[in-house]
């Protein structure tokens, strides 16, 4: 099987402005906010980068003089950083001040909340709902019911500067040539959802284990889960709801079944198909056509070089260049 070989390049945007009504609208359009009132100054300007691929999108913001704006109902989850200046939300619960060096979540569906901007500068990384979900696995109880955000604040030592190194990862990725591959771009927007998971706490990472979930951990679920992987690998949103589906078991059964009988995990295992693939891929290339094994590694989706060279050399004893230059 081959990889997806579509290739396209994030979209990049910038712009700078003092209109108020451009900051309206860009406030509305980017970030799905309603400008209530604000003031920014005659020789300030709004300044906003933003750079798309696939799910993700990280913006640089901007916010000169003061603005209070509401949220609308969109169905983004957006972690911020702040950088400078500073932000307070009122979500109809609690008034909570973040200023220089702290993370939160900036939106979340079905927010209620109004924001003052002071001077602020803010970085971003937005993700689709529906993609946390996918991530979670589904809602905890299977209901269906919309998740729900338990602290807008992450939670332990050190998470929020866990976030601002993850948007500068995702930064890295976007601005490389492997977030052309819809591969690598995929896998980043996943493990991105799996962190943002563990770091803010919602309704989808509240859940029991049950013994349906240890009794269901078969070997007949494995073996329906692998052959689901080694059927799909090649597509970029491959996820553990989806193995789960094919394997007519939950998620977290799924999770057991690979610990318990391969000790790894699904997306361990998943990642194991992908390295056999590049492999294959390095022996078959050629050097004189220009192949590369930052090419080969990006289109099963190791964007890290530096990473993917040391996971080959531990599977396959060699460096990847040895592979290809034999």
């Amino acid at each position: 099987m081959s990889a997806h070989t579509g290739s396209t390049a994030p979209a990049v945007s910038r712009f700078v402005t003092s209109d108020m009504e451009q900051v309206r609208e860009w406030l509305g359009q980017v970030y799905g906010t309603r400008l209530l009132v604000g003031h920014i100054g005659d020789s300030s300007r709004l300044a906003l980068s933003i750079v798309a691929a696939g799910p993700l999108m990280t913006t640089d913001l901007t916010l000169p003089g003061i603005l209070h704006c509401r949220n609308q109902d969109i169905e983004t989850v957006r972690i911020g950083y702040v950088l400078s200046g500073t932000v307070m939300i009122d979500d109809g619960e609690a008034v909570n001040r973040y200023g220089p060096g702290d993370a939160l979540v900036a939106t979340f569906p079905r927010d209620n909340l109004v924001s003052r901007a002071e001077e602020l500068r803010i970085r971003t990384v937005s993700l689709p709902l529906d993609l946390l979900i996918e991530v979670a696995g589904g809602s905890p109880d299977g209901s269906g019911d919309p998740p729900r955000l338990l602290s807008r604040a992450p939670l332990g030592a050190g998470a929020s500067r866990t976030i601002a190194n993850t948007l500068a990862l995702t930064d890295e990725l976007l601005s490389s040539p492997a977030a052309r591959h819809p591969l690598v771009v995929g896998n980043a927007a996943r493990l991105l959802a799996a962190g943002v998971l563990a770091t803010f706490p919602t309704t989808l990472t509240v859940r029991e284990e049950t013994h349906t979930d240890h009794s269901d951990a078969t070997p007949a679920v494995l073996r329906l889960a692998i052959d689901y992987i080694e059927a799909h690998y090649a597509e970029p949103d491959l996820s553990l709801a989806a193995i789960a589906a094919a394997a007519c078991a939950t998620p977290r059964a799924v999770q057991y079944a690979f610990r318990r009988h391969l000790g790894t995990t699904p997306t361990g295992y998943v990642r194991q198909v992908r390295l056999s693939a590049a492999h294959a891929d390095l022996l078959a290339a050629d050097p004189a056509d220009g192949a590369t094994v930052s090419a080969i590694a990006a289109r099963w989706g190791f964007y890290h070089l530096g990473r993917f060279s040391a996971y080959y050399r531990r599977v396959y004893g060699r460096p990847p260049r040895a592979t290809l230059t034999t």
